[in-house]
């Protein structure tokens, strides 16, 4: 049975291990085609290190040998390429590289020099004889051992293809904790800008050694900031032909699946059960506006990790959602800065969460310094794999939340917006007895009476008056969305409508909720309560005809409680 590559990025040990590999060498003729310098970005754990060490084993000149091997009876094999196995492969790996303030230049430079000795070592069988003793005395600074390198083996046959991995990791992190720091290291004499400098002059000259770079990472930010120093990377991300180049289509998880389920004999489940389950959690990105109606794009990360729990228990993990995505709400956290009062950006995520979905119009190239325009801030999300293009309930182009993993990102970073904003806290005993109360109960009436009350507690601190149903309906997700016995929906399409929360029950749980919430503001009359009232109760008897809801419920066993709930101002009047 294959090994499941679950957090391997070895290519090769992949290949030798046979370990199920999901081949994407067929895109390695476009990248090669495209251009000789490129930028290519993806949000986290969609395997971009996997792919760059996949291309390092197949234009590696000590690999050459070994084509076979690494390669046999993948499509690349049969459509080979005539660059394959004709470079020295100089690749970096920037997010190792210590981010703290007082340490990250010489971690930097640490790093650089250590991966130009180590490609030295690997290639002294084609390099000049004495390139070792050469390069000895290079001084722990960057570009001065870049530059030093390439001028000694100017004269070899081959050249150099530099691959450069996670090559903002580093740098978005420091920008998150010191922004002065961050604009030190990339303008001016930053190190990180004389960095590129250098590698930009080694691709002007007549015959450079340099011969390709490719440069991989979450954001365009920082490369805009050092764009002087380096500007002739041509940015591949949103190109339509490489939509699939990173993540699985949903044939690729189907055959994974099938694989898997044949040959462990453990799998409960049928592919369209095991598909249904995976596809609300994992799946829906697109990459490109030209690619809205084709085949969307898993987080391959995530499929991973379902198929090696699921194969070592035997039964569908208990949480759905890998930890190891706790630290991405963190680097959205800290990119996307939470302000202390409930500002733009706070409005800029509730609208996205209570919606779904946003517009605007994608940015490829925006420095640190204009982060501050909305389009700019968007454009971010997208890149971090917080929006994904799409369409709304229209058929319009919208950039839309891909999936409910996605969806808890937002709901944690609202959470603490509203934390901050308000000073509210929870209590954590009194909330653990009413999710009991709520999961293996079906009694919701004390939870949804303790948010209200604690909503309508703090609210006086502020007036969000005009904040209206939107602040409302973010208060309540945010606080369901801390369970991991839930799924929190909102605006889920059902019977030509859109239901405000649905609580999609995981595991054994049997108890769903349906809640539709209204508000008035605080000087409104009780007629106008009683209509929104009449009004709520009038949606959900539409939403309860839906077949989908009907059918999802039936499947699944679950008990379906309807909840009607209707504020004027921060009171809540109508709970039922």
């Amino acid at each position: 049975m294959r090994l499941i590559p679950y957090g391997e990025t070895d290519y090769v040990t992949i290949r030798k291990e046979n370990s199920y590999y999901v081949d994407k060498t067929a895109f390695i003729p476009y990248f090669e085609n495209a251009a000789k310098y490129i930028m290519f970005l993806r949000p986290r754990r969609f395997g971009k290190t996997l792919f760059m060490n996949t291309l390092a084993a197949y234009y590696d000149i000590l690999e050459k040998d070994n084509y076979e091997q690494n390669f046999g009876g993948l499509d690349i094999y049969s459509n080979t390429t005539p660059n394959q196995g004709k470079y020295m492969i100089l690749k970096f790996d920037f997010s190792t590289v210590d981010s703290r303030k007082d340490n990250v230049e010489d971690s930097f430079n640490f790093n650089v020099c250590e991966t130009i000795r180590n490609f030295v070592q690997r290639y002294k069988s084609v390099l000049p004889a004495d390139i070792a003793e050469q390069m000895n005395d290079v001084t722990n600074i960057s570009n001065k051992a870049l530059g030093k390198l390439i001028a000694i083996t100017a004269n070899t046959p081959y050249k150099i293809y530099i691959m450069i991995d996670e090559y903002d990791n580093f740098a978005n992190t420091l920008f998150s904790t010191d922004e002065e720091a961050y604009k030190n290291l990339t303008h001016g004499d930053g190190f990180f800008r004389l960095f590129f400098n250098v590698l930009k002059a080694m691709t002007s000259s007549n015959n450079a050694l340099i011969g390709r770079i490719l440069i991989s990472g979450v954001s365009p930010l920082t490369l805009s900031d050092v764009t002087s120093g380096f500007n002739i990377a041509l940015n591949l991300s949103i190109d339509a032909n490489l939509n699939a180049a990173m993540g699985f289509a949903e044939s690729e998880v189907r055959a994974m699946l099938e694989y898997y389920r044949e040959t462990t004999g453990v799998f409960k489940h049928s592919i369209d059960e095991l598909i249904n389950i995976m596809k609300p959690v994992y799946d829906n990105y697109c990459f490109s506006s030209d690619m809205l109606d084709e085949e969307r794009v898993f987080n391959s990360d995530m499929v991973l990790y379902f198929i090696t729990n699921y194969k070592q228990k035997g039964r569908i993990p208990e949480k759905l959602v890998d930890p190891n995505v706790s630290t991405d709400f963190f680097k959205m956290e800290k990119m996307v800065k939470i302000e202390k009062d409930f500002g733009e950006k706070s409005r800029i995520i509730m609208d996205i969460v209570n919606t779904g979905k946003t517009y605007f119009e994608l940015n490829p190239e925006f420095a640190i310094a204009e982060l501050s325009l909305v389009s700019n801030l968007k454009s971010l999300l997208y890149y971090m794999g917080l929006l994904s293009y799409g369409l709304d309930e229209n058929g319009y182009p919208a950039f839309v939340v891909p999936n409910e993993t996605v969806r808890q990102q937002y709901c944690k970073y609202l959470a603490k917006c509203y934390s901050q904003s308000l000073g509210w806290r929870t209590d954590s005993v009194l909330l653990d007895s009413y999710w009991e109360r709520l999961s293996f109960y079906g009694d919701c009436k004390p939870m949804i009476s303790y948010i209200a009350s604690v909503m309508g507690e703090n609210s006086s601190v502020r007036d969000f008056d005009s904040q209206g149903e939107f602040f409302v309906k973010g208060f309540f997700l945010s606080h369901f969305c801390k369970s991991s016995g839930y799924i929190a929906y909102t605006e889920l399409e059902a019977d030509h409508g859109y239901t405000d929360l649905f609580l999609e029950p995981l595991g054994y749980k049997r108890h769903a909720y349906m809640i539709e919430l209204k508000y008035c503001k605080k000087n409104s009359t009780d007629e106008t309560v009683a209509k929104l009232k009449a009004d709520a109760n009038a949606q959900m008897q539409r939403y309860l005809a839906d077949h989908r809801i009907v059918e999802k419920c039936t499947n699944r066993k679950w008990e379906l409680h309807t909840v009607v709930v209707v504020f004027r101002g921060w009171t809540m009047e109508v709970m039922e």
